[in-house]
This record gives structure tokens, sequence and C-alpha cells, in this order.
């Protein structure tokens, strides 16, 4: 059983917690507001991809938790590398300690992949999935995930393990968000948010780059998703980074109960660079699910 959650600060989205996950590692989170249950799952790279996103949900309508992943800033570094499935069963340890029955689960990049293992997993505990840009886990990868892979996330990998994380950072975001990313990320995060991401990316390139890499998603995993769920991409994507694109109409042939949707005017920073859009398209959605398959609408967070 989980131990009791420990309070570590205060910010506008309520009380910062942490909470015991198994392996000596803990994940943080927000919980605010009351309705619908939305579970905000941050990709990799740094854990504040969707501090912009949570601040414009309606805390009158959805009960918002964001996560922090056990592995990044503020949490107790996990004592064994952790697969996806690792990072799921944590997810399924916070709803359950919350009294959340089910919830939305909104993920980006990686934690798409994370929360479709959840939706195989704890089925019940997953109300619907909307997947920004999902990572090419599994049979998502493609061609140009290939090329991607060898552009990007290779050199990436190999100047970290040369020592030097913050080349390794500047290389991976020029990657996935262009030569302007950084003012993207400081344009939306805190002061000294930029340098913040870079420091919590070490987690990410030497423990969640090889879990996407060994998961396993195929037909015979993807029959079991059978969540509502929408796949969005980014307007900006298929020109920037053509991996999205492949990505996204991969897992649309995969789940044939989903809609895909592009945003216009942004690429796989959506978070930063379009939250208000990303919440109207998020809370548009949840109204198409009918109610008995989401959380508990009187839910009051603690």
């Amino acid at each position: 059983m989980p131990e009791q959650t420990t309070t570590i600060g205060h910010t506008g989205e309520g009380e910062y917690r942490r909470l015991p996950v198994g392996e000596g590692g803990d994940v943080g989170y927000y919980d605010t507001g009351r309705g619908e249950a939305i579970l905000l799952a941050h990709a990799g790279v740094f854990s504040d991809w969707f501090r912009p996103l949570s601040l414009e949900l309606p805390r009158d309508r959805f009960r918002v938790v964001r996560v922090r992943r056990s592995g990044y800033r503020d949490t107790t570094p996990p004592a064994t590398h952790l697969s996806l499935a690792d990072h799921a069963r944590h997810a399924a340890v916070l709803l359950d300690e919350l009294g959340i029955g089910a919830a939305h689960w909104v993920g980006h990049s990686s934690s798409c992949l994370i929360g479709m293992q959840l939706a195989q997993d704890r089925p019940g505990l997953v109300a619907s999935l909307t997947l920004l840009e999902p990572a090419p886990g599994g049979d998502l990868h493609g061609l140009a995930g290939e090329q991607f892979a060898s552009a990007t996330v290779r050199p990436a990998m190999e100047t970290f393990f040369a020592g030097d994380l913050g080349g390794a950072f500047d290389r991976f975001m020029r990657g996935i968000g262009g030569p302007g990313y950084q003012a993207v990320l400081t344009g939306q995060l805190d002061a000294g948010g930029l340098d913040a991401a870079r420091a919590e990316s070490a987690f990410f390139f030497a423990d969640e780059v090889p879990a996407v890499q060994e998961w396993i998603f195929g037909p015979a995993q993807a029959a079991r998703v059978t969540q509502p769920a929408v796949v969005v991409l980014g307007g900006d994507s298929p020109h920037l980074t053509p991996l999205m694109a492949e990505t996204a109409q991969r897992l649309s042939a995969m789940l044939p109960q989903a809609r895909t949707q592009t945003l216009p005017g942004c690429s796989h920073l959506m978070p930063l660079q379009r939250p208000a859009s990303l919440a109207r398209l998020i809370t548009a959605f949840i109204k198409t699910i009918p109610a008995a398959s989401a959380a508990d609408p009187v839910t009051v967070s603690r």
C-alpha cells in the first residue's frame, strides 16, 4: 500500500505533493478542481510541459491532476530502470490513492505510450485518451522514425554519454521543435525553467529513451485499447518533423475508434505553444464521451 503523501510546496495549481510508488521512488502531483478527472502526464525530457495547459483547464468542471513522473525534478530518483509499464503502474497507484475511479488521460509523446499501456493494464482507470503526437514506440516506428533516430536521437544520446548534457538537450529539442524552441520554453516556463528543463533531461536520456525503445506495441496490444481516443497532430509537424505525422497515421490505423485532429500553428511543442487551444480541444472531446465512463463528477480534490 502507498504511504501517506508528502506536501512539498504551493503554486497556482495548488499544493505540490509526492506519493511513494515503489522501487524507492515516488511521483509528484498537483490536484485541484472538481468534476470529471483529467490526468496530465508529461512527455519526456522535462516535466513542466503541461503546466500552461493545466492552468487553462476549467477547475469548476474538471478535477485536474498533473503528475510529475518518477525520475524527474522534485521526485526521489528510482532505484532501478523504469519501463513504460512501470510509469503506467505509478499512475494507477496515484489514481487509486486519490480515489479516482477513472480519468481522462492526456499524454504527450512518450506519455501517450504510457497511457495506452495503462489502458491495457487497468482499462477501468482510463475514461479516454488524448494523445498529443505519440512517440514512435513499438510498431508505431516507421521509416520517418528511423530517419529521426539517425538524425536526432542517436547523436543526442552520443553527446549525452560523452558527458555533454547541455549539448544533448539542445540537439534533441532542436530536432523536435526547431531552432526557436528556446524562445518557446522561456516564454512559458517560470524563471530558470529552461535551465531546470535541461538539468532534468538527464533522466530522459539515461532511462526513458531506452524504455521507449523496449516498449512492445502491435496489433495485439492495440486491440486491447478500446477507450475513446483522439490523436492530435501539430499543423507545422508534417514539415518540421515528418516523424510525428507518420506516427499519428500509424496509430490511427491501429486504433479504428480514434479520431485524428490537427492543431494549426504549432509543432511537437504544442502544449507550450497553444495551451488554451488544447484546453478547448480536450474539453470538446470529453463532451462527446458518455458520462458513465468518466470519473465520479462530484469528487473534490483534497
